[in-house]
């Protein structure tokens, strides 16, 4: 299992279940390079009960950071509904490349 011990960033959401308030709690770890040409950037969803910890592998170090954004907001929008973040529905995370400025000026 990937593990996310250098951790650089964190988001905490939050949801209400059956008038419970439940923290959902992003964390980041730093980009690495795995080989001569792979970048990973591992990253967590913990809450609810379950916790979930994968990467996102991209050709640079950016690249991975961004993808791993793309994979928490697909992950989810796929398995939550109605988060917050600070109050508000917008969670901050793209679900799909087209949402990032990737390739756009």
């Amino acid at each position: 299992m990937e593990s996310v011990s250098d951790v650089i960033a964190e988001r905490r959401l939050s949801l209400k279940i059956d008038g419970e308030e439940i923290e959902i709690r992003i964390t980041l770890g730093r980009p690495y390079q795995e080989s001569d040409q792979a970048y990973f950037c591992p990253f967590r969803i913990a809450g609810n009960g379950a916790e979930q910890t994968k990467r996102a592998g991209g050709v640079d170090s950016i690249q991975a950071m961004q993808l791993a954004f793309v994979m928490i907001g697909a992950l989810l929008s796929s398995q939550f509904k109605n988060l917050k973040w600070d109050g508000e529905p917008y969670i901050g995370f793209p679900v799909s490349t087209e949402d990032t400025v990737l390739g756009k000026s």
